[in-house]
């Protein structure tokens, strides 16, 4: 295995899903799987060897469920974090 936290402190200056800066390190456990985003090599492809990164800190399950999925919209991911904040509160 890979350091996994060796590219957590570099930040791309805008995210598609949040609208704004974030750093590595969310991008890599985004989601309640803490699996990385299905985004990842749109946002950090050239930025570093992500192919080699991804290789060696995931399993090839995890690739599959990482990458796999169908990605959800902003508006989906809006409102199944609403969704969820509801069940919490009750």
């Amino acid at each position: 295995m890979g350091n996994i936290e060796q590219y957590d402190e570099m930040t791309i200056w805008r995210c598609p899903m949040l609208g704004g800066p974030v750093p590595f390190r969310h991008c890599r456990k985004s989601g309640t799987e803490m699996l990385p985003c299905g985004r990842l090599a749109e946002c950090w492809g050239g930025k570093f060897d992500l192919e080699v990164f991804v290789s060696e800190n995931y399993t090839e399950a995890e690739i599959e469920t990482a990458f796999g999925r169908p990605r959800k919209s902003r508006l989906e991911t809006i409102f199944e974090t609403l969704e969820k904040s509801k069940n919490n509160s009750e």
